[in-house]
C-alpha cells in the first residue's frame, strides 16, 4: 500500500477531531509491516481457526449462552464462570497469545510469567491506566476467567474441498492458576524478594491445544494489536488473513446478511435497518484493516463483499510462505 491510504485515513480523522492514539498506532504498524515481514520482526502470531471463522461478542451479552453462525459453521459458548461470557478486545488478545504460545512451545501449559502486571504491559501491549476494578489489569483478569472458564462447541460440516470438523464441549483451558495475591495486589509493583513467590499458568485443554497445532491461522501481531481500538476490526483482519490464504479466484458476493450473522452480534434481529447499521460499522472496520493488510483486494457493493485473489500478507520471508 502506498502512503496515500495512510494519509487519507489521517485526513478523515482531522476533519472531525484529533486523531486517536490507536489510529496513529495503525499507521505506524503499516509502516513497520511494509518494512519487515512478521517472522523477521518477531511478530508472527497465530489464531485458532475455530475462533476466526466465528467470533466472540463485542459487548457483554448479559447471558450465559452465546451463539454465532457462519454458513455451515456454528459456534456456541456457555459461561462456566459466574461473571459471564468473554467479550471485547481482551479475550481476543488472550486467544491470540495462547494460540501463539501453543504453536511456539508445542506445549499445552502456557506460562503467564512472574508478574501479571508485566504480562499486561509487555505481552498484551496494554498501557496501564491505574488499578482498581476499572484498571486494565483488573479487566484482563476478569476476561481471562471468563475466557478460560467457557465451554465451547464448534461444529462445521465442510465441503468436499474443505474437510469439516467438530469440537464438542471444548474447554479452552483445563486449569487456570491465578493466586489470590495476583488478583488483589497484582497491579502494584512487587518487591524484588516477592517477585518469585508465585507463578501463574494456564493449561489448555487437549481439544483446543490440538486445534491450535493442527489448524493455526498465521497473523501479524503488530497488525492485530494495532487494531485493538476496534474488536470488529480485529475480527475482520483475522478473517481476511484466513480467507485470502485459500482464495484463488473471485468469490461470489458475501452478502451483508451473512456477514452480519458472522460478525454482527450487537445488531439484534436481521432487520433492514440493522443490516444497514452493521454495513456501516463493517466498512469502517475494513478501512482500518486495509491500512495494515494493504495486499487484500476487495470489492464492496450494495449486495455485499467480493474477495479477489490477493498476495498473502508478508508474514514470512518469501521462501517460507508455503509453510502454513
Amino acid at each position: 500500500m502506498s502512503a496515500t491510504k495512510s494519509s487519507q485515513l489521517t485526513l478523515n480523522f482531522r476533519a472531525g477531531q484529533p486523531i486517536p492514539g490507536w489510529v496513529r498506532e495503525i499507521i505506524d504498524a503499516h509502516l513497520a509491516i511494509e518494512a519487515e515481514d512478521a517472522q523477521s520482526a518477531g511478530s508472527l502470531g497465530f489464531m485458532a481457526r475455530a475462533l476466526v471463522i466465528a467470533t466472540m461478542p463485542y459487548k457483554d451479552p448479559k447471558s450465559d449462552v452465546f451463539k454465532r453462525q457462519n454458513g455451515d459453521f456454528r459456534l456456541r459458548i456457555v459461561a462456566g464462570y459466574e461473571g459471564g461470557i468473554p467479550y471485547g478486545i481482551y479475550p481476543r488478545l488472550l486467544t491470540s497469545w495462547v494460540s501463539t504460545e501453543a504453536v511456539r512451545t508445542r506445549s499445552p501449559v502456557i506460562q503467564l510469567g512472574d508478574c501479571l502486571h508485566t504480562f499486561v504491559r509487555d505481552v498484551m501491549d496494554l498501557r496501564s491506566n491505574g488499578g482498581g476494578p476499572r484498571g486494565s489489569g483488573s479487566r484482563v483478569a476478569e476476561q481471562m476467567k471468563r475466557l478460560f472458564g467457557s465451554l465451547i462447541t464448534a461444529h462445521y460440516t465442510g465441503t468436499q474441498q474443505q474437510r469439516g470438523f467438530v469440537l464438542r464441549n471444548v474447554l479452552i483451558a483445563d486449569e487456570l492458576q491465578l493466586d489470590d495475591a495476583e488478583l488483589t495486589g497484582l497491579w502494584t509493583p512487587q518487591h524484588a524478594e516477592e517477585a518469585g513467590r508465585w507463578k501463574s499458568q494456564v493449561r489448555l485443554s487437549n481439544g483446543f491445544f490440538r486445534e491450535c497445532l493442527d489448524n493455526p491461522v498465521p497473523i501479524d501481531l503488530r497488525a492485530y494489536k494495532a487494531l485493538r481500538g476496534s474488536p470488529l476490526a480485529m475480527d475482520v483482519y483475522t478473517w481476511l488473513t484466513y480467507r485470502m490464504s485459500y482464495t484463488h479466484r473471485r468469490t461470489r458476493p458475501i452478502r451483508w446478511e451473512a456477514l452480519m450473522m458472522q460478525f454482527g452480534s450487537d445488531y439484534g434481529t436481521e432487520t433492514a435497518q440493522a443490516v444497514r447499521d452493521f454495513r456501516k460499522a463493517f466498512l469502517k472496520a475494513l478501512k482500518l484493516v486495509l491500512v495494515v493488510y494493504s495486499q487484500a483486494r476487495i470489492e464492496v457493493d450494495d449486495a455485499g463483499v467480493v474477495l479477489l485473489p490477493s498476495r498473502p500478507q508478508s508474514l514470512l520471508p518469501p521462501t517460507q510462505h508455503d509453510l502454513f
